[in-house]
Order: structure tokens, then sequence, then C-alpha cells
């Protein structure tokens, strides 16, 4: 049998993943505590029940995976992804609510959300979600994804404007990053684009990380928005 020589250094990323969560529902806090145990080696950091807290605590802690609700008791969730996304540029930001409207998605990508997964998942579902953040991947749920897309293309004015790479910049992509930028203008997730370009999901997010650093985008939203001014789709 052979032996993918890549697979070990994966596993390896996944399973250093360290959790810290910012929810004020003490049953989603259970629900995520019994989760993790099919994870062993992943760790629950710390808890924040509030954004006040989240922003006295957040900072100084070592989290690789922060998962944000939006409704917060004295603040909106979204406030905190952009302080998180400013100071934590490493972390990955999950979004878990129970907001399934475009309003609060766009918002949540827009102030640098890199997943969003509704509450009312399964463990095995949030366990996945967290396995393809680390891997590079953005989890949305297909039908919220295509839900944004779709939007986006009809009404681009609604969202707030995106600085583009200077135009005297050329951007130069690979034929493969160039494949999954078209299938991501469609609405396609990592999992989707990996099993029609026959790739690991894990490559396709090293593409996706390369057209947010080639594009000068934080969000899969920005990635679309971006090429489409620079021609690119």
């Amino acid at each position: 049998m052979d032996i993918d020589a890549s697979q070990p250094q994966r596993t390896s990323q996944v399973d250093d993943t360290r959790i810290y969560l910012i929810e004020d529902d003490p049953t989603v806090l259970h629900f995520v505590r019994q989760t993790l145990l099919q994870r062993p080696s992943w760790q629950l950091l710390g808890h924040s029940a509030s954004m006040a807290h989240a922003c006295a605590h957040t900072l100084s802690s070592s989290a690789n995976v922060f998962l944000v609700d939006l409704g917060l008791p004295d603040g909106r969730g979204e406030d905190v992804l952009r302080i998180l996304a400013r100071y934590k540029p490493d972390a990955e930001l999950l979004v878990f609510t129970v907001f399934g409207e475009e309003s609060r998605l766009v918002g949540a990508l827009e102030a640098g959300a890199t997943g969003y997964v509704l509450k009312g998942c399964t463990p095995e579902e949030l366990v996945l979600a967290i396995e393809q953040i680390r891997e590079g991947g953005a989890p949305i749920s297909p039908l919220l994804a295509r839900m944004l897309l779709k939007r986006f293309r009809s009404v681009q004015a609604v969202l707030p404007e995106v600085r583009s790479p200077l135009q005297g910049d050329e951007v130069v992509l690979s034929e493969r990053e160039n494949g999954v930028l078209r299938l991501l203008a469609q609405g396609y997730v990592n999992k989707e684009i990996a099993s029609k370009l026959a790739i690991a999901p894990a490559t396709v997010g090293t593409h996706v990380k390369n057209l947010y650093r080639k594009l000068a985008a934080h969000s899969r939203v920005q990635v679309v928005r971006i090429a489409q001014e620079r021609g690119l789709l």
C-alpha cells in the first residue's frame, strides 16, 4: 500500500488544535466540551461568555481556533471577529451561531471569519468543520455559500468597498488556482472543489490561501469580488 508522505504533517497540524470558545449559552459550552471528547489531542483553552471578557482574555490566549457566537449579551460577535482578525491574524475564526441570515453571514465574513457553522449541527459536523479550517479550508454549508454568492452577484453595491491590489500590479495565478477560483465563484466549498478537481481538500485549502494572499483578500467574498475587478473571472 502506498503511503502519502505528506499525511503525517497534515495530521500533526490538525492534532495541534487549541480552541477558545466565545459563547454565553452554557448548553453550547457543554456541547462543545462533549464534542471535543472525540478528539482527545484537541484542547479547549478558554471560554468567554461576554464580549467584554473575550476582549480581556482572548488576545493573550495561544488558541489557534476561535469559535465565536454572533449573539453576545453585551455586543455583537462581528466586533470580536474584527479584533481577533487584527491581533490574531494566524488564528482561524469559526463562527458558531444560530443566525443563518445573509446579512449576518456577509458581516461575519467581512469582519474576518474563516468559516461559518450553524448551531444544531451534529458533533461530527463540528469536528469536521474544525478539521477543515485547520487544513486551510473555509467551512461554510453549501446552502449558505450559494446563497451568499447569489446575493453577491445580484447586489454587489450592498457590500462594503474592498481595497484591491494596485491596478498596476499584475496578479499571476497558476492554472490550478484559476480552476479553484472559478469553482469558488460558483459557490462550491472546499470538499466539492476537491472532488471536482480530483485533489485533496487540504490541497484546495492551500490554493485558497494563495488566492487570499495574491489578491490581498481576507474572505471568499473578497476573493471573488477582487477577481472580478481584476478581470480574472
